[in-house]
């Protein structure tokens, strides 16, 4: 039968799998699905799924399937990774993602359910719905150790600079506390990205712990610079004009932010104020320098 034959193909594209409503779609009646099931032709598979026996396929014809009989599915993490050409990510798996609300399963593929899976986390790879870069990267931090997570995040940053804004964005917009991954995206934007994405408090108790340690007098924090009240200082000690700003330029994602902060360094060398600046990461893993830096200014 000619509607066999089509059911047939498009099986084979799905690694042998159909949905109900496709068959439905295609003219078949109820009873003709149900005598098809009882004459073993078709097995059942899960909740309005069936397995075409005698039919395989790979896991991009069950990537396929899951896409065109899941409600609302969207290719994430491994594979959404695999079809943006993301280094050092498990190829061939079958990774989806569906609303929360729902509980269909589909064999040979992962579900993840999410209740914050935008519009504009969505772009068309290939023709399937596919998380975008960003979003992928904050879903893979949920389902990858930490040091493979920062290899790929690394990667992905040195080959698209421009993309640590998109995936800052992203995380403002899923973070929460219990969803997975959320912390480890943190910490690792915290130590790329700088003082952009750490609380005003845990700066000022970072940085005073540096400066206490090494023996620097204490500088006052956030204090108002002279030349321009509106802009303020991480760290100054006005005494002796010199000042401390804690920021990144490690993926240099920002020109215009870096080219501000040239012309706000220049006018203060004309106020006689020194600004000098630091990464996150200097903070946190090079302090030593920091403060020899530093000591060297304020004896200057």
């Amino acid at each position: 039968m000619k509607i066999d034959y089509e059911l047939g193909e498009l099986a084979t594209s799905q690694a042998g799998y159909l949905g109900h409503d496709q068959a439905v779609s295609r003219g078949l009646s109820e009873g003709a699905i149900r005598w098809r099931v009882e004459q073993n032709i078709w097995a059942p598979a899960g909740r309005g799924l069936y397995r075409v026996n005698g039919i395989t396929g790979d896991y991009r014809g069950v990537l396929r399937g899951a896409m065109a009989i899941l409600p609302d599915p969207t290719v994430s993490h491994e594979s959404a990774a695999e079809a943006h050409d993301m280094k050092f990510v498990r190829r061939e798996l079958a990774v989806v993602t569906v609303h929360a609300g729902t509980t269909h399963e589909f064999p040979g593929v992962k579900i993840h359910r999410s209740i914050d899976l935008f519009p504009d986390h969505r772009s068309l790879v290939s023709g399937l719905n596919t998380t975008t870069p960003a979003r992928t990267l904050n879903d893979l931090a949920a389902v990858l150790r930490p040091e493979h997570m920062a290899r790929v995040l690394d990667e992905e940053l040195a080959a698209s600079p421009g993309l640590i804004d998109e995936v800052q964005t992203v995380f403002g917009e899923v973070a929460r506390r219990g969803r997975n991954g959320s912390g480890l995206m943190r910490s690792l934007l915290d130590e790329r990205v700088g003082s952009s994405l750490i609380s005003a408090t845990k700066l000022e108790r970072v940085g005073m712990n540096v400066f206490d340690v090494g023996g620097l007098p204490r500088p006052v924090f956030q204090y108002p610079a002279p030349w321009d009240p509106s802009r303020r200082i991480d760290f100054a000690w006005p005494f002796c004009r010199v000042g401390c700003e804690c920021d990144s330029r490690r993926w240099h994602t920002r020109v215009n932010d870096f080219q501000n902060d040239r012309a706000r360094d220049n006018l203060a060398l004309n106020h006689n104020w020194r600004i000098y600046r630091f990464t996150w990461e200097d903070f946190r893993l090079r302090p030593a320098m920091v403060v020899a830096q530093l000591q060297a200014a304020l004896a200057a």
